[in-house]
């Protein structure tokens, strides 16, 4: 839930950035820097509170690799969130697809890989350095995941789908 205040709030403060600096942004526009800066925060946290707060969150079966998994969790974020904020142009002009919306498929795709750490700190009844919540949030916590992954499809433009758009789209014929 602190993930979701964090990317309601950049949310808010890009939609009101946007309006003050007369180029608006449309709910998606101003959704997809919302997760694209709490992606920011939170994979610069993955690095800098990497012991204290993420690797006792990890299953029992990935303990032997927690530091690993930590820090190619909290680099997937960065570069997903970095990749929301860049400019379709500027993927364009280096002839490069897309980015923002493969952005938007790998953090859902991430979102749902890193609900194990989520159950087990409830299972194991655990607390989590800066998360001083109490168990039941950690109870919670994993019912919102499935907000995060909307919102990652969502504000990339890949669901809902368009009503007579492909399931499968040729990259070549893609509008952003």
């Amino acid at each position: 839930m602190s993930f979701l205040f964090l990317i309601v709030s950049a949310t808010g403060l890009a939609w009101v950035a946007s309006r003050l600096l007369n180029h608006p942004l449309d709910l998606r526009g101003a959704m997809r820097w919302g997760m694209g800066l709490g992606f920011l925060f939170t994979g610069v946290d993955h690095f800098v509170s990497a012991q204290t707060r993420y690797v006792p969150m990890m299953p029992d079966a990935l303990a032997d690799h927690a530091l690993a998994w930590v820090y190619l969790t909290g680099a997937a974020e960065l570069l997903g969130g970095l990749a929301l904020l860049v400019p379709v142009t500027v993927f364009k002009r280096l002839g490069l697809p897309n980015l923002q919306r493969q952005a938007g498929i790998w953090l859902a795709v991430m979102l749902v890989c890193v609900v194990a750490a989520n159950i087990n700190v409830a299972l194991k009844g655990q607390t989590v350095q800066g998360l001083d919540f109490g168990a039941w949030y950690f109870w919670i916590r994993p019912l919102f995941q499935p907000v995060f992954i909307a919102w990652a499809l969502y504000c990339v433009g890949v669901w809902p789908r368009p009503a007579g758009q492909p399931l499968l789209v040729d990259p070549r014929h893609m509008r952003s």
